[in-house]
């Protein structure tokens, strides 16, 4: 099978700036937004370098962003989510992928609650057995020291 290699795209704000038809300063400040968040854009040469992706994640970020009721700050972070931007967020997958995909694990968390609970009684059990042994010791070694002094009082006499 043969497999085409294409390299990536990487744009400057200013090139970036004309294919989405913002001026600069609007890329800037949207980078900037990024920024915030915690996205960072690769960097080539001391220069921002946008890739295709970077330029379709900043196609939604101009279309979110012109719905009136939409703040910069809103838009930015619904963007970075839904492409997975932001580190520690869910891919942009169905609820019903998400809850299949967690089921294993909730499995796998229930066997090993359940393991700790029988470990834990075990050492419980046997605390409590070493306490009990302790405790007849303690009282045999009180019986014993009482019939030593209860006849060593009858040979003082």
């Amino acid at each position: 099978m043969l497999r085409v290699i294409t390299a990536e795209a990487a744009y400057t704000t200013e090139e970036l700036a004309d294919i989405l038809g913002l001026p600069i300063s609007t890329i800037r400040k949207y980078n900037f937004h990024f920024a915030k968040i915690g996205v960072q854009f690769t960097k080539k040469h001391g220069r921002l370098a946008y890739t295709n992706d970077d330029v379709t994640i900043f196609h939604e970020l101009k279309k979110m962003y012109a719905h009136p009721e939409m703040t910069l700050e809103k838009a930015i972070i619904t963007v970075a989510k839904k492409f997975n931007l932001i580190p520690g967020t869910l891919p942009n997958i169905p609820t019903e992928k998400q809850t299949l995909s967690l089921e294993p694990l909730d499995v796998q968390m229930k066997e090993i609650q359940s393991y700790i609970d029988a470990k834990f009684e075990e050492r419980e059990r046997q605390l409590i057995s070493m306490a009990r042994e302790i405790r007849a010791l303690k009282k045999a070694q009180q019986q014993k020291n009482s019939f030593y002094k209860w006849l060593k009082t009858f040979f003082e006499k």
